[in-house]
């Protein structure tokens, strides 16, 4: 859903045939900024994806645990090349999102942001 609403980009699944590993890596890093961005545009300065309508309060739904765990899987593993953890790191509003996450449920995590 993020990936299409992604700017400038075809997706994946249009250009590929949902065939991740037929792409390139270049289209995989153009892939992932995109992905980044908008998903860094989506949560703005919100603690999480979506609020509480009657408190306010952030709420952890299915989204935040998805984009939770890719998001935390590429910055704690130790990647052949760190081109698309970098990519993501550039997005500082991600990282402060998963330390959110981690912080609003007690989740210690040793983040390896090379």
């Amino acid at each position: 859903v993020v990936a299409s609403q992604s700017s400038g980009s075809s997706g994946i699944n249009a250009e590929y045939g949902g065939q991740w590993h037929d792409i390139s890596s270049e289209m995989l890093m153009v892939e992932t900024k995109d992905v980044a961005s908008a998903l860094t545009e989506r949560l703005g300065q919100q603690g999480t994806f979506f609020k509480d309508s009657d408190t306010g309060q952030d709420l952890i739904t299915e989204l935040d645990c998805l984009v939770y765990g890719h998001l935390n899987a590429i910055f704690m593993t130790k990647l052949p090349s760190y081109r698309m953890k970098r990519a993501l790191g550039l997005h500082a509003r991600l990282i402060e999102y998963c330390k959110f996450v981690e912080a609003k449920h007690g989740l210690k995590a040793q983040r390896d942001r090379s």
